[in-house]
């Protein structure tokens, strides 16, 4: 292994670690959206994944340091190199500087692929692949992986932009679908320009709604893959599975931290970087203020959980406040997978992000920021938590975890509580009549 001038561990071996990689072309998709081929720079092949997943991109920028970014792979995979597609954001730091000052031959570091937003093992159910801006990025390497090699897999590609100016791979995406009698791609423009010509460039006008999409596809039998802005994905993953789609069948696609779609929508994402190491500070030894003696006392206090892992996510600590907040026992709860704590629908999304920091020796979260994440108690009941994490490092190398968390379920509750009484006096003062006492 050797390092790089910013210290961070790279390797030759394809498949593990960061490697360095470089961009090897840059191509415009759209009037915001353009594509870099990034390549491994030791010259081994990149390692395999599967259409759909993401890449963890890290990239060092002048006057910011390292900053961290996840970006699905559009491009099936090709054994020589990853495709990702930028959607350049007016306040996107990253996605800025990869539009307006990264070219070919600039170097990054990437983590190996990973994600659970892949096609189904079997070819039974049809495919629905709905998106919306830069969401359809997965779904085209799903689409190019499809047409290649899955010639009974039957996928309706439907994608919704504001025109053709920004909708990315149109041509490639009817390209691909002329390929097999069982592909077919529906394009729904919200705000046509005067030079798009439905038929031609685009198939319906006007917003997508559920009612429409039941028109367009078998929403019954199909499986459901959905990519887009969150206010897309809230106003149809939870649409969807009201229903009837079942949520086994009901598959969904987005960075940042591990919202609840059926709740309101979160703050903004922190920014994504890690601290600088700061000194190891010290107490007043003499008057019996010890750094043991802190950690022992906040590790002992039932107040807030202490939880530490291991490398494989595996519980190495629980304290009291563990025990009180979710309800297991110390005996129960030490040796077993975070997967206890954490509901069935956000598990793969945080293994994902896991397992990443653990490989890379870096966090997405900057120190300080709170984190806000649904739980799960030991009697199953869903619990509201804010949460800070620490890494645990021996030589640069990760060796666990410690997360900090306090339970806001009644903090939760009083406020969507309040938010709905204040809607209903809304509501009661557009119409006329009084609120309800």
């Amino acid at each position: 292994m050797t390092e790089n001038e910013s210290g961070a561990k790279v390797t030759s071996e394809a498949g593990t670690a960061l490697r360095r990689s470089t961009i090897v072309s840059k191509d415009a998709e759209s009037a915001l959206i353009t594509s870099f081929n990034l390549r491994p720079a030791d010259g081994v092949p990149p390692a395999p994944h599967r259409a759909g997943q993401h890449l963890t991109l890290f990239a060092d920028l002048p006057g910011k340091g390292r900053v961290k970014r996840n970006y699905s792979i559009s491009a099936a995979p090709n054994g020589e190199s990853y495709r990702i597609s930028v959607k350049r954001e007016a306040q996107g730091l990253v996605s800025r500087w990869l539009h307006d000052e990264a070219e070919v031959g600039t170097p990054l570091l990437i983590a190996p692929p990973s994600g659970s937003f892949v096609l189904p093992e079997s070819d039974a159910r049809p495919v629905v692949l709905l998106s919306a801006g830069v969401g359809l990025t997965p779904m085209v390497a799903m689409l190019e992986a499809a047409a290649a090699e899955r010639p009974d897999l039957p996928i309706h590609f439907i994608h919704c932009a504001q025109n053709g100016t920004v909708h990315a791979f149109r041509d490639h995406v009817r390209e691909l679908v002329s390929r097999r009698a069982n592909l077919s791609a529906t394009f729904v423009y919200s705000r046509p320009e005067p030079g798009d010509e439905i038929g031609r460039d685009y198939d319906e006008a006007g917003p997508l709604t559920l009612d429409r999409l039941a028109a367009l596809a078998t929403l019954a039998e199909a499986e459901i893959y959905v990519c887009g802005p969150l206010r897309f994905l809230r106003a149809f993953v939870p649409g969807l599975a009201a229903r009837g789609v079942p949520m086994g069948r009901l598959h969904y696609e987005f960075f940042g931290a591990m919202e609840d779609l059926f709740g309101d929508p979160p703050a903004e994402a922190p920014t994504a970087g890690t601290a600088a190491p700061g000194p190891a500070y010290t107490a007043r030894a003499t008057a019996g203020f010890t750094r043991e003696t802190i950690g022992a006392t906040l590790i002992d206090s039932a107040a807030d959980a202490i939880i530490a892992s291991d490398r494989a996510g595996d519980i190495v600590l629980w304290n009291a406040g563990a025990a009180r907040i979710f309800g297991f026992t110390q005996d129960e709860a030490l040796g077993q997978s975070l997967d206890i704590i954490i509901p069935e629908p956000f598990r793969a999304r945080h293994w994902e992000g896991y397992h990443e920091t653990v490989a890379s020796g870096e966090s997405r979260y900057g120190a300080g920021d709170m984190l806000s994440v649904p739980g799960l108690h030991k009697e199953g009941r869903r619990l509201s938590l804010e949460f800070t994490i620490a890494l645990m490092k021996d030589e640069g190398r990760v060796t666990g975890m410690v997360a900090s968390l306090r339970d806001v379920t009644a903090r939760f509750n009083e406020t969507q509580a309040l938010k709905k009484k204040l809607a209903a006096a809304e509501e009661a003062a557009t119409a006329g009549v009084p609120p309800p006492g």
